[in-house]
């Protein structure tokens, strides 16, 4: 039950175009998950992976005009690691064999139990933490791991410095929200200029890449 819990720090993206099973199914997500990303289509759901960065992927294997598995392929491109599955009312051969080239977690058929749903999400949670692969996706190439306190660039690893780690660590905490300059400086050290760290967060825009830190003049910084 422990990591059914930690799902309550965590995000998810869930794609069905079946509008009375994903209103169902969405009030049961919402109830385990910090945020519930909701796309009822494939395209919607590729567009929502590509600026909400989810923690976890669930996607319904047939949507018009784009399919749960193209859906998947476009994101494996990405992200090898993200832990994504399936729910299919259907059993046909062939979608299940290209599922299978996925690397998913699970390949479930509708209707699903509770119980059921819970324990491919446990494994989800266990993916997650498995070789710290609980990345925090920046931008559409750049990653942070918290286990290893690198970034991700491309597949690359990137060493950070002690400073650009806790400033990094701060705005991921607060995602979403701008965090001031005054709280960055206090938290680095009321030592450190404002002129300091300016060029501290230059050196970690560069990179990170584009797109992934944003400043407010004269307020703060924050990520999307």
């Amino acid at each position: 039950m422990d990591n059914l819990n930690e799902l309550k720090n965590l995000t998810i993206l869930f794609a069905d175009d079946d509008t009375a099973f994903r209103e169902a199914t969405t009030k049961t997500l919402e109830m385990l998950f910090k945020k519930v990303y909701v796309a009822s289509n494939g395209h919607e759901a590729l567009s929502l992976y590509s600026t909400l960065f989810p923690h976890i992927i669930m996607l319904d294997i047939r949507m018009g005009g784009m399919s749960g598995i193209e859906v998947a392929q476009a994101i494996r491109k990405i992200n090898k690691y993200i832990p994504l599955f399936i729910v299919s009312s259907y059993t046909e051969t062939h979608e299940m064999l290209e599922a299978c080239k996925l690397n998913l977690v699970d390949y479930i058929i509708k209707p699903f139990s509770f119980q059921s749903l819970c324990v491919t999400l446990i494994n989800c949670v266990k993916i997650l933490k498995t070789d710290g692969h609980l990345l925090n996706q920046l931008n559409t190439h750049s990653f942070y791991s918290p286990h290893t306190k690198t970034l991700l660039k491309e597949n690359i690893s990137l060493p950070l410095t002690k400073k650009e780690i806790t400033v990094l660590e701060l705005l991921l905490k607060y995602r979403g929200q701008i965090v001031s300059y005054d709280t960055l400086i206090h938290t680095l050290g009321n030592d450190i200029s404002n002129a300091a760290l300016q060029t501290l967060m230059m050196r970690l825009r560069k990179k990170i890449g584009e797109n992934a830190i944003h400043n407010l003049s004269k307020v703060g910084y924050f990520i999307k």
